[in-house]
């Protein structure tokens, strides 16, 4: 079996910048390839993000294009672990990893969300009643899907694990999923998840909160410190799913994610309330 990887997001940026620096050079991907001896459809992959490059190739093709030598060290250092066998790699035939490659990578995470429990919080039973929703699925397939949201909460338990902060609708845990008693222990996995590992912060967003911003919609932003040019956001509607990753977007749910955060109960109050409900 072919080994499977994955340009991570410092692949992709790196495939990005590389594209960049020969289209301001104004430069055919023809001519840029003959300069440094390279075929044309390697550089092709290499912007596209479809094939690995090498130090060595990026070197030449920053020395080719002129860039002041004081700015390699940074480009050369997204080639560092650019590309990775993600976990999520076994599963491409049920879904597009992009998704799953964000909340895999990213050092932090904010998401929002009005009418379903969080992916990573989800139980088996949860999962399988909401994602049987969908049209056209096979047993089959469906327990496919259902093993892909287990393997998402992994990432919650794993060495360095990211920092998830949740921002739960009152509806979501109100909604009736499947039956009261697998609520209670959807609910309970919620309550459960949030004290037993620092780096998950749970906050619940009362129907008294009023109306901020964040009501618009659910959300999740992936937040990387160090590097605020990998910010992400995504969103998903019945139209599909997006991506943001301009500054006046992120910027605008940024202060979305503030604002419910802000209208929601603490997160010591908010795990009373997750306790109370399950007894309910």
């Amino acid at each position: 079996m072919a080994d499977k990887t994955t340009p991570t997001l410092r692949g992709r940026r790196l495939a990005g910048e590389l594209r960049n620096l020969r289209e301001r050079s104004r430069l055919s991907q023809a001519e840029a390839a003959r300069r440094v001896g390279m075929s044309p459809s390697k550089l092709s992959r290499i912007e596209d993000a479809r094939t690995r490059a090498t130090e060595d190739d990026v070197s030449a093709l920053l020395q080719m294009y002129g860039l002041d030598i004081d700015r390699h060290p940074a480009i050369l250092k997204l080639v560092e672990d650019s590309w990775q066998r993600g976990w999520w790699t076994a599963y491409g035939d049920a879904f597009d990893g992009s998704f799953h490659m964000l909340e895999d990578q990213a050092p932090e995470m904010c998401v929002y969300e009005t009418m379903l429990i969080p992916g990573p919080f989800q139980t088996a039973d949860y999962a399988e009643a909401i994602l049987s929703q969908r049209p056209g699925l096979d047993n089959d397939d469906l327990d496919r899907l259902v093993e892909v949201r287990m393997a998402r909460k992994r990432v919650l338990t794993r060495r360095n694990p990211p920092k998830l902060s949740a921002v739960i609708n009152e509806a979501a845990l109100r909604q009736v999923i499947g039956d009261p008693d697998l609520m209670r222990k959807q609910i309970s996995e919620v309550w459960t998840t949030a004290t037993h590992h620092d780096n998950v912060t749970v906050q619940v967003l009362p129907f008294t909160a009023g109306l901020p911003t964040g009501l618009l919609g659910p959300f999740t932003l992936f937040n990387f410190p160090e590097d605020h040019g990998l910010d992400v956001a995504y969103s998903e509607d019945p139209l599909g799913e997006w991506y943001a990753e301009s500054n006046e977007q992120l910027t605008r749910l940024r202060l979305a994610f503030q604002d419910v955060s802000r209208a929601a109960l603490t997160p010591e109050d908010s795990l009373r309330w997750l306790a109370d409900r399950t007894r309910e």
